[in-house]
Formats: C-alpha cells, structure tokens, sequence
C-alpha cells in the first residue's frame, strides 16, 4: 500500500496564496513538512539567493469556521456578521509567523449552486512575539486568562477582537490581515 499525503483545506489554500505572493520567479519556494507530526509549524517558506545563503520562515496556520451571526435585537448592540473561534494555545518557538484563517460565505442565504472561488476567507498574520503578546492579553472580564478568543468582521475590510479581550473594546485588527501584511515575511526572509 502506497502512503497517502493530505492536507487541510486551510493548509492548502494559504500555500497557494503564499505561492502566488511569493513566486518562484523571484527566489521563494513553499515547502509543506510530510510529516503530520512536524512539532510547531504546517509551513516554511525559503527565499534562495544567489550567493547560496538561504533564508526560512516557519508558519503555523490555526483554522476557524466562521459562525454567521444573528443579527442584534437592541440597534445600541453592535454585532458583527460573521465570528471567528480559536482555542488558546502555546506559542511554539518553531514557528515564526501565524496565520489565524476563518472561512465564511459571504452570503450564507444563497441557494443557488456555488464554486470553491465563491467562499471567502479573513486571514490574520502575528509574528511570534506579536502572537506571544496577543495570548498573554487574551484574558476573561474577571482577568482570568481566556481559553477561547475570537475575531468578528462583516467582510475583509475590518477585523475586531470580539472575545479574549478583558475590556470588551473591540480592538482593531484590521492591520493584521495577511494581504496587508505580505511585506512582513519578505523582509523576514531578506535579513
């Protein structure tokens, strides 16, 4: 019996988007560890230079469905379209960057037959120290740490922490979204 490989959808439509982001043409490549057991990160991107100095970035990727939410019985409630929920987790120290990924249908009602492309996805991206900082901040309103936290969003356009945040602020995490922040690995794999 031949081994069989699979990966996460997750896993699968980052890899293409990073692929996309980071071609070949300009010296990057993707790797995806075979082993499902790889100890802190799904992904690690290489940019090859010239002079055969390669540089590695390692990337954990933590999924969420995204819950589509009802929509608030008071108008001062504000609530956002969709939801993300992620588990706390350690921060392992192989993983350079993480991607929090939450897939949603942007228009849950439809009926008629839809593709792959139709889904869409709100992906944030944290280097380590950033996620380090984020989990230690993930706390209940007692101050208890948090074991869950989430993001809302009603599309790409803005992303708010909506669980895990000891003030209920609904702090902005727009900046993190991975299209705005493809810069970040490039000039990781540069240094």
């Amino acid at each position: 019996m031949d081994p069989v490989f699979t990966l996460q959808w997750p896993e699968f439509l980052l890899a293409t988007r990073l692929q996309k982001a980071l071609p070949k043409s300009q010296g990057y490549s993707l790797l995806i560890p075979v082993s499902r057991q790889e100890k802190g990160f799904d992904l690690a991107v290489i940019k090859n230079r010239p002079n055969r100095i390669s540089r590695i970035a390692t990337i954990q990727i933590k999924a969420s469905r995204s819950y589509a939410q009802q929509p608030p019985k008071r108008t001062s409630t504000k609530r956002h379209r969709f939801q993300t929920w992620f588990k706390r987790f350690k921060v392992p120290k192989e993983a350079d960057f993480f991607l929090l990924f939450g897939l949603y249908a942007p228009d849950p009602a439809r009926t008629k037959k839809v593709g792959p492309k139709w889904y869409r996805d709100c992906t944030l991206l944290f280097t380590q120290q950033e996620m380090k900082n984020f989990m230690s901040s993930c706390r209940t309103r007692g101050g208890k740490p948090d074991r869950m936290f989430g993001f809302g969003f009603d599309d790409e356009r803005k992303v708010a922490q909506t669980r895990g945040d000891k003030d209920r602020r609904l702090k902005d995490y727009t900046r993190f979204l991975l299209s705005r922040r493809i810069s970040l690995l490039k000039t990781a794999l540069r240094a």
